[in-house]
């Protein structure tokens, strides 16, 4: 799970062609059985639109039907993964699932082609050695990534102690509506950039069935002393913390952003559970359940969320 997450922490393949990358880094084929790559993320390099820090961009060609293993492993740095196709959709993104500081993403090809990772940091100020491998697992057991195996299942379910615009509710008390449940945290700009969409799609489809609801966990459990300002909206070290003033962040936060939907806040064992259950490995990550409380679709971004998650939406409302 992310480190955001820290709640995580409480959380060969046969190369046909070339493995490039944008950062210049020093790239070694072993037995044609997996790629390793030892490179130095420095300020000099790209900076990550996402994390903030120095990012390069390694291009693999995969073969569908294959399963692949992505590791990012440093021990200077807190690694941070994203995996795109040729286009730069966002195919999955993950911080500590490889165990310590270490990222790794598991994926199951349906197309042959490139596909670009990217390594970056989780911190914007970080930099260091790491070594990036890609390794076969063997026949794909399913399309897509991880989230794969969730479609066409039935919702796990989460508890909330604290709420912004409604009563802390489960997903069972939403059952008959189409949920949107998305799972974010007031640090995250990539959170609140989806935040525009997330009110557009309220306004449209909310009298016709469409339940919005926002998880997220409180900072106190994860160490963190936080204030809301007002005047900026950005969330800021303040002096000592707890639940309440956590509360109070998000309690800002929404009339900061004009939010109108459902905002729920876990406590840590609950958080743990229902960020784990999701597979959440990057923020903000959105689930569509159906109105039989099945999961339908699941995507991660914000500002570039994708317009299927639209037509996803005016489909399960259809839908009776």
């Amino acid at each position: 799970m992310a480190r955001y997450l820290t709640l995580a922490a409480l959380a060969v393949f046969a190369m046909t062609a070339a493995f490039s990358n944008a950062g210049g880094v020093a790239q070694k084929k072993q037995k044609d059985k997996d790629i390793m790559v030892k490179g130095i993320l420095t300020k000099d390099d790209v900076k990550d639109p996402q994390r903030g820090g120095p990012s390069q961009i390694h291009v693999v060609k995969l073969q569908k039907g294959k399963t692949y293993t992505i590791d990012m492993v440093s021990s200077q740095m807190d690694s941070y993964l994203r995996l795109q196709d040729a286009k730069g959709k966002q195919l999955a993104e993950d911080d500590d699932s490889g165990g310590g500081l270490n990222a790794r993403i598991q994926f199951s090809c349906t197309a042959d082609g490139d596909y670009r990772i990217v390594t970056t940091t989780f911190a914007a100020n970080a930099m260091g050695a790491f070594t990036l491998t890609v390794k076969t697992a063997g026949a794909s057991q399913g399309p897509g990534t991880a989230h794969a195996g969730m479609l066409g299942k039935a919702a796990p379910g989460l508890s909330a102690d604290f709420a912004v615009n409604g009563k802390p509710l489960g997903l069972a008390d939403l059952k008959g509506k189409v949920v949107l449940l998305y799972f974010w945290e007031p640090r995250s700009s990539a959170s609140a950039a989806l935040l525009p969409r997330l009110g557009q799609w309220n306004k449209a489809f909310k009298d016709k069935g469409l339940a919005i609801v926002g998880a997220t966990f409180y900072l106190t459990d994860i160490g963190q002393n936080l204030t809301f300002d007002k005047e900026t909206g950005l969330v800021k070290k303040g002096a000592k913390a707890n639940r309440k003033s956590d509360q109070a962040i998000l309690t800002d936060y929404a009339a900061y952003h004009k939010i109108d939907h459902l905002l729920l806040a876990l406590a840590k064992k609950e958080a743990l559970a229902a960020f784990d259950a999701y597979i959440v490995n990057g923020l903000p990550q959105m689930v569509l359940i159906d109105r039989r409380g099945m999961v339908r679709m699941i995507e991660v971004g914000g500002e570039k969320a994708s317009t299927g998650v639209e037509a996803e939406i005016k489909k399960l409302l259809a839908e009776k």
